[in-house]
């Protein structure tokens, strides 16, 4: 708490240096509200950028939208002035079209409408010339079509990660560790299988319609008339690389601070026989047995030379099971303002307090030597 002592600092002192100076009561509230502010915009920054996360929402093609290129027509306009002498001048603008190009729009059930330029594949460009219809953009996106969107969230647990990590990895010691798969490409797809796997095309195909079905609407118990996300989660598997030690797959928990609060994460690291050396699945989930049986399936599965049944398989053991955990339960969770935006804070609030002590004493002076010149 001692950046608090900061901006108690400056309205004390502020106010002893006013008392016996020249009692300038506006100034001082201006410098008390500017410090108030700097302290707000400091610690209000803080908490954002060690809160806001980003998760990866699912979900499939509900419905299109296209709209025909059109010419408007911008009406001509005429402005006058007149000079100092009297003599009026006019400038005429003529009138034009203004072309605006075709627009195509998807709507997802995850993310609502948006504008999209190309194709799937990316292989087409959406020009004026096509599409040309609603039915033509629905051939280009199927209706159901898998979707992926990101969005921001509160994450408390992202600012005190601590409390949960294994107290005996060291993220330095694992330099290699792969980066969250939190990017989603144009043509609404994010790898979520990380690393390579046998027949990965198809099981990327395969996870891509798990997830959008564990996400899929469903009628809301608690909210009549309003549906919700299904399952709420995502499936991510994560191939560490063969015959790598198990402590890789708790250091990739840790750089991954345990997933988004909608994510269901299965490390493992194949043998060079083709079974599973280790599986270490991690998720927030209320079911704790849900990872255990898992990892059991995919160790006594092994590696084989098709992923697509241990997609199948795992992720129907999480449709059947998973339970994603709320938030809230962690809103006991105090976050403690940064070292540095504790410096931050002093470092700003003693400069204005300086500035200000500055000007309060060379007011002081000056008006001490109007009084001794007076006299």
């Amino acid at each position: 708490m001692a950046y608090w002592a900061a901006l108690f600092l400056v309205l004390v002192v502020g106010f002893a240096m006013e008392l016996v100076t020249s009692r300038k009561w506006w100034r001082y509230v201006l410098v008390s509200v500017l410090a108030v502010i700097l302290f707000a915009g400091v610690t209000v920054s803080d908490f954002f950028l060690r809160t806001v996360d980003t998760e990866v929402w699912s979900g499939a093609v509900t419905d299109w939208q296209h709209k025909e290129e059109w010419d408007e027509w911008i009406a001509g306009s005429e402005e006058c002035s007149t000079d100092s002498n009297g003599r009026k001048s006019c400038t005429k603008e003529p009138g034009h079209y203004k072309h605006h190009d075709a627009q195509n729009k998807i709507k997802t059930s995850d993310n609502g409408w948006f504008e999209v330029n190309e194709s799937m594949d990316g292989r087409t460009r959406f020009t004026d010339r096509y599409p040309n219809s609603t039915a033509e953009l629905a051939k280009l996106f199927p209706l159901g079509t898998p979707s992926a969107s990101t969005h921001l969230y509160v994450n408390k647990v992202r600012g005190s990660y601590s409390l949960f990590k294994h107290s005996d990895i060291d993220l330095k010691d694992y330099p290699e560790l792969p980066e969250y798969p939190g990017f989603v490409s144009e043509v609404l797809h994010v790898d979520r299988i990380v690393g390579a796997v046998p027949n990965k095309r198809k099981a990327l195909e395969a996870l891509a319609a798990w997830n959008t079905e564990l996400n899929k609407a469903v009628p809301d118990p608690d909210h009549p008339g309003e549906t919700k996300s299904w399952k709420q989660v995502n499936l991510i598997f994560v191939n560490m690389g063969t015959d790598m030690p198990q402590e890789y797959g708790y250091a990739l928990q840790d750089k991954w601070q345990n997933g988004n609060k909608n994510d269901f994460v299965v490390s493992f690291s194949p043998a060079a026989d083709g079974s599973m050396r280790w599986v270490h699945a991690f998720s927030w989930s209320e079911v704790d047995m849900l990872k255990l049986e898992v990892q059991d399936y995919m160790t006594a599965q092994g590696y084989g030379s098709d992923f697509v049944p241990i997609v199948d398989h795992v992720a129907q053991m999480v449709a059947d099971q998973f339970v994603r955990k709320q938030f809230a339960d962690f809103d006991y969770l105090q976050i403690e303002l940064s070292e540095t935006s504790t410096y931050i804070i002093w470092g700003l609030e003693m400069s204005l307090l300086i500035f200000y002590m500055y000007r309060c004493i060379r007011t002081y002076f000056r008006q001490r030597r109007r009084m001794t010149y007076d006299y």
